[in-house]
C-alpha cells in the first residue's frame, strides 16, 4: 500500500467531509442553492482524485486515537462553520503537497483557494454572533425627548426595552461617538444592546452591539467586511423583494415598516400586515408610528418585536408607555 495513497486518501476524506459540512450549512441554514451547488462542485472535482486503489487502514492509524479539546469546543454555527472551513483548508494543502510527488498535474490549488472563497462567504451570510429578536427597541433621538434623555432612556430600559437604537442624523462624528459612549455606559448595566443607526463607523469605534442601515446607507455586505461577525447588521425594508434581499445578504433583522403614520417620518409609505407577516420567520422589528392604541393589530398578526420613538421620546412618563406597549394581553399567544 503507498504511503502516499493513505495520505491522500485521508485528506481528501477529511477535505469532503468539511465541504458537506459547509455545503449543508449553506443549503439548510442559509437556503442559499448557489452557494450550496459551488460547494457541492468543489467537493464533487475533489473526489476525482481519490486514490483507486484501497488506501484505508483504520486499525493501525495511530492519529485516530489523537483528539484536542478544541474539536469538541462549538457554541454557535458560525463555530461548526469556521471549523470546517478551516479542515477544509489545510487538508487541500496536504492533498496539493502530496499530489506532487506523484507528479501528477492537478487543480487543487484551484479548488482551494474556490473553498477559501465560499468558506468565508458562508461565515459571513450567517451574520452576528449575539443576534436575537428584541421585544421593544427604543429608537432614540435625544433631542425629541420630553425628559432629560438619560431618564427616558432608564425608564424605558427598566420597563422592559431590551434594545437601544442611536438616531443621531445632526451630530458630527465626534459628538456621535461621545453619546453612543454615553448611551452604552447606561445601557451597559442592564445588559441592554445599543446600535447606532447608519453609522459603521460609530458602531465600532464604541463597541456598540451593531448597526442599522437605510437603504442609501452603506451596503450590508459592505457592512459585514467591516464588522465581522461581532456586530449586528439590521436593514429597513418596505417591500417583499427586498426583504428577501436583506435577508439573503445576511441582514441579522429587519426593521419592517412604517405601519403606521409616522411623526418620525410622516411621509413615509404604509407597509402592509402582509409584509410583516413575511418577516416573522426572521428576526424583526415593526417601526413607524407604533403606539399602545395600534400595538395590538402587529401582534394579532404574529409580531414579535417592535421598535418605537415618539410615543416613547414625547411621553414625560415612557416607563408607563412602554409597559403598555408590552403589556401581556398585547402578546401574541
Amino acid at each position: 500500500m503507498s504511503v502516499i495513497n493513505r495520505v491522500l486518501d485521508a485528506n481528501i476524506n477529511r477535505a469532503a467531509e468539511g465541504m458537506r459540512v459547509l455545503e449543508d450549512v449553506a443549503r439548510f441554514v442559509l437556503d442559499n442553492k448557489l452557494l450550496s451547488s459551488g460547494i457541492k462542485n468543489c467537493r464533487h472535482e475533489l473526489r476525482s482524485f481519490t486514490p483507486k486503489v484501497l488506501s484505508r487502514d483504520t486499525k493501525s492509524d495511530v492519529g485516530t486515537t489523537i483528539s484536542t479539546p478544541q474539536e469538541q469546543d462549538r457554541n454557535s454555527l458560525h463555530d461548526v462553520a469556521t471549523a470546517a472551513g478551516n479542515r477544509c483548508g489545510e487538508a487541500l494543502r496536504v492533498v496539493e503537497e502530496f499530489l506532487k510527488l506523484e507528479s501528477q498535474q492537478n487543480t487543487i490549488e484551484e479548488i482551494r483557494y474556490t473553498m477559501y472563497d465560499l468558506s468565508a462567504e458562508v461565515v459571513s451570510l450567517l451574520g452576528a454572533t449575539k443576534k436575537q429578536q428584541w421585544k421593544l427597541c427604543f429608537v432614540m433621538t435625544k433631542n425629541d425627548c420630553v425628559l432629560a434623555w438619560k431618564d427616558s432612556l432608564v425608564q424605558s430600559i427598566v420597563a422592559g426595552c431590551d434594545c437601544v437604537q442611536v438616531r443621531e442624523k445632526e451630530l458630527s462624528t465626534r459628538d456621535l461617538i461621545k453619546h453612543v459612549h454615553e448611551v452604552k455606559e447606561i445601557a451597559d448595566v442592564y445588559g441592554v444592546q445599543v446600535i447606532v443607526n447608519d453609522r459603521v463607523d460609530a458602531a465600532i469605534a464604541t463597541n456598540a452591539a451593531g448597526v442599522h442601515l437605510g437603504e442609501n446607507d452603506i451596503s450590508i455586505q459592505d457592512a459585514r467586511k467591516l464588522c465581522g461577525s461581532e456586530y449586528i447588521i439590521g436593514a429597513t425594508v418596505h417591500d417583499p423583494t427586498k426583504l428577501n434581499k436583506c435577508i439573503s445578504l445576511g441582514a441579522d433583522y429587519v426593521g419592517v415598516g412604517a405601519m403606521f403614520t409616522s411623526q418620525t417620518k410622516p411621509s413615509a409609505k404604509i407597509a402592509s400586515l402582509g409584509l410583516l407577516k413575511n418577516a416573522l420567520a426572521f428576526n424583526h422589528l415593526a417601526i413607524g408610528g407604533i403606539t399602545p392604541e395600534n400595538v395590538q393589530q402587529l401582534y394579532d398578526a404574529g409580531c414579535k418585536g417592535i421598535a418605537v420613538s415618539a410615543s416613547i421620546a414625547n411621553s414625560e412618563t415612557p416607563e408607563k408607555i412602554i409597559k403598555t406597549l408590552l403589556q401581556p394581553e398585547h402578546q401574541s399567544a
